[in-house]
């Protein structure tokens, strides 16, 4: 069996109206579960999915008030297409 590639993407996730890391945690994965990954769980570090093939798991860096850095790492067959779907997601979040 061969050692799946690890793909990873960054995402800048910052706004006023987030009041809590759990806000953050809770956007993750939100949009985890909406490009089709199950069983979808928050860990205390991380929060991470998978399909047949393929696992997610994304967590972040606190860059100072409201403004986060996000780290999704993906690795197996659909490892760069979910990275990218799921990266694509988190931009466009709004917190209102």
């Amino acid at each position: 069996m061969a050692i799946p590639s690890l793909f990873w993407r960054t995402v800048n996730l910052a706004s006023e109206a987030i009041e809590s890391d759990n806000d953050v945690w809770g956007v993750i994965k939100q949009q985890m579960e909406a490009v089709g990954l199950s069983d979808v769980k928050k860990n205390p570090s991380d929060v991470n999915g998978h399909t047949q093939d393929t696992i997610v798991a994304t967590t972040f860096a606190k860059l100072g008030h409201k403004s986060y850095m996000l780290f999704i790492m993906a690795a197996g067959d659909h490892a760069k297409t979910l990275c990218d779907k799921l990266g694509n997601k988190l931009e466009k979040v709004k917190f209102l």
